[in-house]
């Protein structure tokens, strides 16, 4: 046999010895036909029962994509998931897939409300008796200057006032018209605007 074709033989041999080593074992991957999951991925390990034993921890770790949104929910094909284990660098030639043609997973929802803690609290101030914070009016001084707009109709009129007394928003105070030195009375809706509906 010539020199050359034995170290050739010889050659692909080991190629094929080392890819194989490379690849593992065969291996079988049984698809769950719905899972619950509550991570941020999906690995392949959530969505199947992987044999032998030494390839499930390998193969199982291969993450498949992102998860679905808390409450949300998507199906993956067998075809997808093969696609998805090439694109890692497994070897599927040497996995068999069985069980569902595909797997509906779905994670699961975010716990939202309030604590046990923050629970009582609420509970201790809607009872008879409990305090209930009231916020504190917001109070404008006088002498302050503020933006009056006279409202008659459809027609609007603005013009600065300065106010004659101390008053909280949303109250009724005393203010003079600079233009005018009129005195008139005017609804306080912001600490700088002022409002007066004429008749």
């Amino acid at each position: 046999m010539p020199m050359r074709f034995t170290t050739t033989l010889l050659l692909a041999m080991l190629a094929a010895g080392c890819c194989r080593g490379a690849f593992g074992a065969p291996a079988t991957v049984e698809l769950r036909e719905s899972v619950l999951i509550e991570g941020e991925d999906i690995t392949l390990g959530q969505l199947a029962e992987i044999t032998p034993e030494e390839r499930a921890e390998e193969l199982g770790a291969v993450t498949i994509g992102p998860a679905p949104l808390p409450g949300d929910g998507r199906r993956l094909t067998a075809g997808y998931l093969k696609m998805r284990l090439r694109h890692g660098g497994v070897a599927c030639d040497e996995i068999a897939f069985t069980g569902a043609e595909c797997v509906e997973v779905r994670r699961a929802p975010t716990l939202t409300g309030t604590s046990p803690a923050e629970q009582g609290e609420v509970e201790a101030t809607d009872q008879p008796g409990a305090r209930h914070l009231i916020p504190e009016p917001v109070i404008v001084r006088r002498g302050t200057r503020v933006r009056l707009t006279v409202l008659c109709g459809a027609v609007a009129i603005g013009a600065d006032a300065t106010l004659l007394e101390d008053g909280a928003v949303g109250a009724l105070v005393k203010m003079r018209v600079e233009q005018t030195r009129e005195t008139v009375v005017a609804q306080i809706v912001q600490p700088t605007d002022a409002r007066v509906y004429a008749r």
